[in-house]
């Protein structure tokens, strides 16, 4: 009885989730270091700090579906195979 290596997609998968989480990391960065004012006329502030939350919303999202995805694909390829 052998174990089968882990797929290479599965190698895939947690690559890209380690890049969204240095992006992810990168995003928080950049938004708690930032002096937001707060008035009303700065339009453009607002606008990057909106699309950077929602960018990281995103990279959440996708870092999950792709790390459920991996451990799927794990779970699948540790079955043993018997041989005769």
């Amino acid at each position: 009885m052998q174990r089968e290596r882990f797929p290479v997609k599965g190698y895939f998968f947690l690559g890209v989730a380690v890049f969204l989480f240095v992006v992810s990391v990168s995003i928080v960065w950049q938004l708690t270091t930032t002096q937001y004012p707060t008035h009303s006329d700065v339009f453009y502030m607002g606008v990057e700090f909106g699309v950077l939350s929602m960018l990281l919303l995103v990279c959440i999202v996708l870092i999950s579906l792709l790390l459920y995805r991996a451990a799927m694909l794990s779970r699948k390829s540790g079955i043993r195979k018997e041989t005769k």
